[in-house]
């Protein structure tokens, strides 16, 4: 005899005649790869086979199971588990399986395509059985993939471009009319998880720069990388967190030298600088720590599970830094005293040269985002708004506070006035320019390298 599954049922073919088994008409099924598997009719006639448990194997049949009430064992997967879980004893461990894969995921991802890229791991049920989803995200926004990118991605998410089924279903129980589950390695063993995430981001990352390249939209080639790299060497860790930190560092003295200028400073820091002009109770510095504060605390409040603990506390601490940083590059600069308006504008457009080139060293760093640009991200993520909508919104809110401030308290603009108009336009520019000089220089060096 030879068996074939529809979405109807099954299909049984002995010699030249055949019949459809519906699903409705079977009582029960069981698989068994190592012997004969077999299902049995309502009838109690039954079918057994050596290879039918391949095709009992199928997302058909396991959807049928639950629909239909089906009496089902799983004699081979039952060897492999040593418990067995009820549906609602899964959820603890299914989210905490979850967190760990956003984890591996987008820490995979930022590092091989970039740090504008993202992933959001949705957890989900299909055919019995219950899966992990993962969909690209660019700058927050949801990427719609093309097909080649999906092969690998669950039907039930289309945005999704790979999926990994963490339970499987080892028997239904007629009488609950319920499954147990058995849950596989990547929930149990943080080190599994790990390794299939990362070799599925492998996959995936090679397909996606393969189309992006043709497609002109990668900037630059990334290098290729192992399905499960070597841990990140402590002095390469040491080196991007001190090119990171000089980034900060940069964009302070690019804040402090808009602030001499007094024609205004750049959205984020003008709500601070306002108020450290109307009160003494904290410095620009600690104003700053303070706004960063409250948008690390958004953060938190919108993302909930899924917030990541490990890129909250290193946003705390260089959050820290940077306000200390614009402190001391304040000080460094206090006693310039610009008189002519001539002198103040060069000084404010020193101040955005200096801030872009300080944020663009930041990304080098790679390291991690600022409580600004970072809660932008999550807003965009959780309300499903562009990123770049998200920033421009915030950017003309934070202007527009730090004026009203300034006018209530100060009866003039101090902290906001055509500089801050100037440093929102001026430094996304600046920051696309020193990228692309970085990558001319960089093919020039690569091609040189090539020919040597």
């Amino acid at each position: 005899m030879q068996f074939s599954v529809t979405g109807e049922g099954i299909v049984v073919k002995k010699g030249f005649k055949s019949k459809l088994i519906p699903f409705d008409a079977i009582r029960s099924m069981e698989i068994d790869l190592d012997n004969e598997s077999s299902f049995r009719t309502q009838d109690r006639e039954e079918f057994t086979d050596k290879l039918l448990g391949y095709k009992l194997s199928r997302p058909e049949v396991y959807t049928a199971i639950g629909k239909y009430n089906i009496a089902f064992v799983d004699r081979c997967l039952q060897q492999f588990h040593k418990r067995f879980y009820k549906e609602e004893e899964l959820a603890p461990l299914l989210e905490e399986a979850r967190k760990n894969a956003q984890k591996y995921a987008d820490e995979y991802i930022k590092e091989n395509l970039g740090r504008v890229y993202s992933v959001e791991v949705l957890l989900d049920k299909d055919y019995e059985h219950h899966l992990l989803y993962f969909t690209l995200l660019k700058d927050g926004e949801i990427l719609n993939l093309s097909k080649e990118l999906k092969v690998l991605g669950g039907a039930k998410v289309p945005t999704s471009f790979d999926s990994l089924e963490i339970t499987e279903l080892i028997k239904w129980n007629t009488t609950a009319n319920a499954g147990l589950y058995g849950v596989t390695d990547e929930v149990t063993d943080p080190d599994e998880c790990q390794y299939e995430i990362e070799t599925s981001m492998k996959s995936f990352c090679d397909r996606f720069k393969i189309e992006e390249k043709k497609r002109n939209i990668l900037e630059q080639p990334t290098a290729q990388v192992a399905p499960r790299p070597k841990p990140v060497p402590k002095d390469h860790l040491v080196r991007r967190y001190s090119i990171f930190l000089l980034g900060l560092f940069i964009a302070s003295m690019g804040v402090a030298f808009s602030t001499v200028a007094e024609l205004g400073t750049s959205p984020v820091a003008s709500v601070p600088y306002s108020v450290s002009r109307v009160s003494d109770l904290l410095t620009f510095g600690g104003w700053l720590n303070l706004l960063s504060v409250i948008q690390i605390t958004v953060q938190i409040i919108l993302l909930k599970s899924r917030c990541n603990w490990l890129e909250i506390t290193v946003q705390t601490i260089l959050a820290f830094v940077y306000g200390y940083l614009t402190n001391f590059s304040c000080w460094l600069l206090e006693d310039i005293l610009l008189v002519t308006y001539g002198a103040k504008l060069l000084f404010m457009l020193l101040g955005c040269i200096i801030l872009a080139l300080g944020i663009w060293v930041q990304f080098k760093g790679g390291v991690a985002m600022l409580p600004g640009e970072a809660m932008n991200r999550a807003i965009s993520q959780v309300t499903g708004k562009k990123y770049e909508n998200v920033k421009i919104f915030f950017d003309i809110f934070y202007i527009t506070l730090a004026a009203i401030i300034c006018l209530a308290f100060l009866g003039k603009l101090e902290g906001v006035r055509e500089g801050s108009i100037f440093a929102a336009v001026l430094v996304g520019l600046l920051i696309k320019l020193y990228n692309k000089i970085f990558n001319k220089l960089k093919d020039k060096v690569t091609a040189k390298e090539k020919k040597e």
